[in-house]
């Protein structure tokens, strides 16, 4: 069975920072995967502010977010 996460790229004024993307885990301490590519998506474009906000708290130092996108995500891969 197919399950897909959200990962946020940022952007950062000196090239070449890492790490510089978060894997979005959970959401109100609750697993956060979806069975489609689409679902996945449609959270995304409902919660893009938050997603954004969350993102920059973790990086305050980027300038800004990057991407925002879907992955499939792997069995027994636990990094993004």
């Amino acid at each position: 069975m197919k399950e897909f996460i959200i990962v946020i790229t940022m952007f950062f004024a000196e090239p070449n920072t890492y790490p510089n993307a978060v894997e979005i885990a959970a959401r109100y301490d609750k697993p956060l995967r979806f069975a489609t590519e689409q679902k996945c998506h449609e959270h995304i474009n409902e919660n893009f502010d938050a997603l954004k906000e969350f993102a920059m708290t973790m990086y305050p130092n980027a300038v800004t977010v990057k991407s925002m996108f879907c992955v499939e995500k792997q069995k027994g891969f636990t990094g993004v």
